[in-house]
């Protein structure tokens, strides 16, 4: 999206003070939605730094200090907005992601891996953890993310925040039930290995995976149903050193996936 014309100089100067400071405040404001965005983020940066001499009466000193602070760097940027709007304003969506998205880098051997995965959500509640096993799956090409029960589905408002994009890319489903899920895919030969801290179960780092293969992971508090823990044909866990026995759904996900993919002295 564009901002480089949003206010002339004319229309600006046409304001009252209080409105130009609430102009200031709707570019700022983009400018910390777009600050992945190099384009935007300089074209923002100079919209508001040719505007504020414009300004009737002298900034408020916090936004004079941001706009002090406007930098090539956009970590100095986000710095800086961090502590105009606070820290809790800042979200996930924001992240900058690594230039070169579209790009592959990949054998054809691993393409051909990832069509036999399968993911299966069974009953989570987050979205912010459904849009990161989103992202995990097309950045992996995984073949299809199963949503059963109470997970939520790309048509979820939230869902576009944490997946970026993601969920249009990845193959999905959605089963009213996890057994119909599990059922359907048993029907065509996929191995069902469910990520639980159970017993007994084998680390997941050595495993040795059957290919196709579907991955059941479980509710956030209350891990997967025993009654679909027990459709699996083996449960794998993932090693903890610490107090605490488990890691956030979405990133023992991850885990355990790039493990899948990658791991048993397989070459990246």
């Amino acid at each position: 999206m564009k901002y480089a014309a949003l206010y002339s100089p004319e229309k600006y100067q046409s304001f009252s003070y209080d409105a130009q400071i609430k102009a200031l405040h709707k570019l700022i404001k983009a400018l910390q939605d777009e600050i992945a965005n190099p384009a935007s983020r300089e074209g923002l940066m100079q919209q508001i730094s040719n505007l504020a001499p414009l300004t009737k009466a002298p900034l408020p000193s916090r936004l004079e200090q941001l706009i002090v602070a406007f930098h090539p760097d956009p970590y100095r940027v986000l710095r800086a907005l961090t502590q105009y709007f606070g820290e809790a304003s800042l979200k996930d969506s924001q992240i900058s992601l690594r230039t070169g998205d579209g790009s592959k880098a990949c054998q054809p051997e691993d393409l051909q891996r990832a069509a036999g995965i399968t993911l299966v959500l069974d009953n989570l509640r987050s979205v912010f953890n459904v849009g990161s096993i989103f992202r995990l799956a097309e950045c992996l090409r995984i073949a299809e993310v199963l949503l059963c029960g109470i997970t939520p589905t790309p048509l979820h408002p939230n869902m576009a925040k944490t997946a970026l994009g993601t969920c249009e890319k990845v193959p999905w489903r959605h089963f009213d039930e996890t057994e119909a899920a599990i059922q359907s895919l048993q029907a065509e030969g996929v191995t069902i290995y469910a990520l639980e801290t159970a017993e007994p179960s084998v680390s997941a780092f050595r495993c040795d995976y059957r290919l196709p293969l579907a991955l059941v992971v479980g509710n956030e508090s209350l891990g997967i149903a025993p009654q679909h823990l027990a459709m699996c044909d083996q449960i794998i866990h993932l090693p903890v050193l610490g107090w605490k026995n488990s890691l956030n759904v979405g990133v023992a996900t991850s885990i355990a996936t790039y493990q899948i993919m990658f791991g048993n002295s397989r070459e990246v």
